[in-house]
């Protein structure tokens, strides 16, 4: 897993991580051009990529049914 922080920098990345016990890596995007460059259409934004790089599902906006969202990716996960 790997955050991309849009519109923040490292310092603010920092004091998110700490705040809120945050584990995975992140990287700043305080201009904004990975999520331009992705095309993204807001955020949160999640996607979920092999290790090939193949997109295998992605998800827009705040996850509102947590127990479907996991028994999707788990699903995802079994095919790989």
């Amino acid at each position: 897993m790997l955050g991309v922080a849009v519109g923040n920098d490292s310092k603010e990345i920092a004091a998110y991580k700490k705040q809120l016990r945050v584990s995975f890596p992140m990287l700043p995007d305080k201009e904004g051009e990975v999520f331009l460059a992705l095309e993204l259409q807001g955020v949160p934004y999640m996607i979920m990529a092999s290790k090939e790089g193949k997109v295998l599902m992605t998800h827009a906006g705040v996850i509102e049914d947590l127990d479907r969202m996991l028994k999707e990716i788990r699903e995802i996960h079994k095919q790989q």
